[in-house]
């Protein structure tokens, strides 16, 4: 029997050391490995189980045979041995099932899927809780019977005790089995409590977790019954919630968080919605020349740094980067989210955008380049606001004549030789105190009318 189940072991034993020695394991020993790691609480529990059924039977025969035994006793010792065997076989499967548990097949499944093992026997909940009723219960209940029973047989053929010595017997008899079986009981409902228990616990930690805002925990599976089945779903689901969040993370660096968050809530109308918003484009003077002049390399990266800054003072107070032309960049306040104060909120952001211009070109100076000058376009009216483009490409966008005039006004400060122009629409919206000077009204491109505009201090 030693070495049956040195063989039995084998396997998983040769995976094991490999594991620890961090060395590869061909596929056909692994697969082999694992199947046999799930089926050993039952090759072991068998084997127990033998042994209790091969050596009474032994002694039985002898005690028969040689030492002229009454076959009525042999036949009941012999069940009284395999009753106890079959609690033993119980025992012996939780144990080596709890054992492996805690320490084989975390590193044998370390992403779970046991049930994908093709031979393995499996052993349902329900089950389960039936062998711990019968371990526990029924077959001490049966053997108690049984020896009853027996004892009554052997008093009614006059070949056994009196009255007085059975009842004495059968008390202490029934006083030791109680005794011995509420021990074993209680560490069999340890076991079985334990490997239904514990999992759920676990997996209700993880769902816990991922209501908490946590990423990336897994539920740990270690078997291959309805738990296991459970937790193989849960980490599905938990792998489709990661890639759901890669998606939408990966989404908004190409479209803004907040257009994100709307388009995929659904509350972005597909027909569009009319809005009073506040536009403001800005856009680098004398960009053609540096072009001209600098490695395409430094263009680029000199471009990330400047748009970086300026997007920063836009998010700074809840505006909404659209898109990036060239150099140029157009962004918005008040849509998709409603915000009352959008007309601020531009100003105070084209007040960051000057800030962090000067902030960029002190580096640049540090560097030896050229500093950056910029334009900045600010006006407020009626938008038409909406998902446009193709049926394979969609974008969010603007259309309406707020945003061509926005992109006139921050062409007018090239005239002005100003920084920031406002229009007089978003200054009539202010609700703060700005540094502003009136400039000469001027005639744009599209218009028949001259516009008023202000400079920023």
């Amino acid at each position: 029997m030693a070495i049956l189940q040195y063989r039995i072991q084998a396997p998983v034993a040769r995976m094991a050391r490999l594991l620890e020695e961090n060395k590869p394991v061909d596929d056909e020993s692994a697969l082999k490995a694992r199947r046999r790691l799930i089926n050993l609480p039952f090759l072991l529990a068998l084997i127990n189980l033998c042994v209790y059924l091969m050596v009474p039977t032994g002694i039985t025969v002898a005690f028969y045979f040689f030492l002229d035994t009454p076959r009525r006793l042999c036949l009941f010792l012999f069940f009284r041995a395999f009753m106890i065997g079959g609690i033993s076989a119980g025992l012996s499967f939780f144990l080596v099932e709890d054992f492996t548990r805690r320490t084989l097949i975390p590193a044998f499944f370390p992403t779970g899927r046991l049930t994908d093992i093709k031979g393995a026997v499996r052993f349902p909940i329900a089950r389960r809780i039936r062998m711990l009723y019968a371990a526990g219960t029924s077959i001490p209940m049966i053997l108690l019977l049984s020896t009853l029973f027996y004892l009554g047989g052997e008093t009614r053929q006059g070949r056994g005790l009196g009255a007085e010595e059975i009842a004495r017997g059968s008390f202490w008899f029934t006083l030791a089995l109680c005794l011995i079986f509420l021990v074993i009981a209680l560490r069999l409902n340890t076991l079985v409590q334990r490997s239904i228990v514990e999992p759920l616990k676990k997996m209700l930690a993880v769902v816990d977790g991922i209501r908490s805002g946590g990423r990336g925990e897994k539920i740990q599976v270690l078997s291959n019954d309805e738990l296991g089945v459970l937790g193989d779903v849960g980490n599905q689901m938990v792998d489709a919630l990661e890639e759901r969040f890669r998606i939408r993370e990966a989404f908004g660096r190409y479209v803004n968080p907040e257009i994100r968050d709307e388009i995929l809530a659904g509350k972005i109308p597909l027909e569009g919605e009319r809005r009073e918003a506040t536009l403001l484009f800005v856009d680098l003077r004398g960009f053609t020349r540096y072009v001209e002049g600098n490695e395409p390399e430094e263009v680029i990266q000199s471009m990330r740094a400047y748009f970086t800054a300026m997007e920063k003072a836009v998010r700074a107070h809840k505006g909404l980067v659209l898109q990036y032309v060239g150099d140029e960049m157009e962004s918005v306040f008040g849509v998709p989210l409603h915000d009352p104060e959008h007309a601020d909120r531009a100003v105070l952001a084209a007040l960051d955008m000057r800030r962090n211009l000067e902030a960029l070109n002190r580096t640049r100076e540090v560097e030896g380049k050229p500093p950056f000058r910029h334009g900045v376009g600010i006006h407020t009216g009626m938008i038409l606001a909406g998902i446009t483009g193709s049926e394979d490409r969609l974008s969010y966008a603007l259309i309406g004549d707020t945003v061509n005039l926005a992109a006139r006004i921050e062409d007018l400060a090239r005239d002005f030789a100003s920084d920031v122009l406002i229009s007089e629409a978003t200054v009539r919206n202010l609700k703060g105190d700005y540094g502003l000077e009136q400039m000469p009204s001027r005639p744009v491109k599209g218009y028949s009318k001259p516009i008023r505009v202000y400079r920023l201090l």
